[in-house]
């Protein structure tokens, strides 16, 4: 089911197309991609990679969340309703869990590794989050996406840091989000994303 929706000011339009750019599916799609590109040494290590970080990461996680809004168990695909996020991302977490373990088998580059860690903790961390609070995930997945790549790539891309305000008021904007709850995700993602890198040596 299509949601209609009728922007009534330009800031009402500004927030969802914001919000829409930087979902957390397509932010990771895109991330990820550009990431194990970078890591594989030629197309026979990369389709591998990302058929299974995308597959198990993005692809089941957002197919599992549309059943669920085509059966009407949730009421949009970015699962807004506090009492409708359990079982999603309990699920999305074990997937990437999954995921992450067949990479390891696989012999992934080792930031590939990493990142798939640091995505499978974030997620299990949201998702133990929201049974009790609504935290954004919007503002955590993009906080850990430029995390990692200041960490592998230098502090240059510290800058996209930035993006988080305009994003986070688009959250807030749409009554998605409260301040404290956008800044959260996004605090906790840096902090998570910092501690997994650190483990692994990188600092």
């Amino acid at each position: 089911m299509i949601e209609k929706r009728i922007f009534h000011t330009f800031t009402d339009g500004l927030a969802f197309v914001v919000s829409a750019l930087f979902s957390p599916y397509i932010t990771a799609m895109i991330f990820v991609a550009a990431i194990t590109y970078n890591y594989a040494q030629n197309l026979s290590q990369f389709l591998p990679w990302i058929i299974t970080f995308i597959g198990f990461g993005v692809l089941i996680p957002g197919l599992y969340s549309l059943w669920l809004l085509e059966t009407r168990k949730i009421t949009d695909f970015h699962i807004s309703a506090l009492e409708e996020r359990r079982k999603p991302f309990i699920a999305a977490g074990l997937s990437a869990l999954v995921g992450t373990i067949i990479l390891v088998f696989l012999g992934a580059a080792r930031p590939v590794i990493v990142m798939a860690v640091v995505y499978t903790i974030n997620t299990l961390a949201v998702a133990f989050i929201t049974q009790f609070w609504k935290i954004s995930i919007h503002t955590a997945l993009f906080s850990a996406v430029v995390t990692v790549a200041v960490i592998l790539f230098g502090p240059t891309w510290a800058w996209f840091y930035l993006i988080l305000i305009p994003l986070s008021w688009s959250r807030i904007h749409r009554r998605r989000h409260t301040i404290w709850q956008a800044t959260a995700g996004a605090m906790l993602a840096f902090i998570l994303t910092a501690a997994v890198f650190w483990i692994f040596g990188y600092f």
